[in-house]
Formats: structure tokens, sequence, C-alpha cells
């Protein structure tokens, strides 16, 4: 089965939602749902989607907050390389026109 048929079941957005407030709670004050869900999806579980319900809950409970800065900022350093160099001239001070 496929990551995204796990991240539509209720029990497994119920488990999600639980995950990101402990991790919330304990290491990661602004941390959403949809990072979560995205990091289980696009990391832990790109390469090897869980065979059944048990494995995805079980997945999701040894998620830590590491896995998910990891994943957040590999995506920013994505997100950053395709983005034009001149987007970023007010931040490093280009020419103001």
């Amino acid at each position: 089965m496929s990551a995204e048929f796990f991240v539509n079941d209720k029990y497994i957005k119920l488990a999600i939602a639980l995950k990101t407030n402990q991790l919330k709670r304990e290491e990661l004050a602004s941390l959403t749902y949809a990072y979560v869900e995205d990091t289980l999806k696009d990391l832990i579980w790109k390469n090897r989607p869980p065979m059944n319900i048990h494995i995805a809950v079980n997945d999701i409970l040894n998620l830590n907050a590491n896995e998910v800065v990891q994943y957040l900022s590999s995506r920013a350093i994505i997100t950053g390389s395709q983005v034009d160099f001149t987007e970023f001239s007010d931040l490093i001070g280009g020419r103001k026109e």
C-alpha cells in the first residue's frame, strides 16, 4: 500500500495528530501536523511504505524531532536552490531600484 493510503486513514490521522502534539509540547513549539505528515510521506515512507496500519503507527510513534528537522532542512535547501537569486537581493543587501 502507498503512503497516501495511510495518511488518509482516520486512525493514522489520529496517531499523527497525537505525535505532533507530543513533539510540540516537548521540543518543537512551531511544529504543524502538515510537517509531520510530510516527513512521514517523503522521508520515512518514501522508499519503505508501511505494509499495514500497525507498522505505520509504529513508525509514527517512533518519529523524533531530529528526523522532522532533518526533513524540513533538506526541503528548505531544495526549495531555496530552485528560487531565482534575485529574489534574495533584499536579504543580502542588493540594489534597491
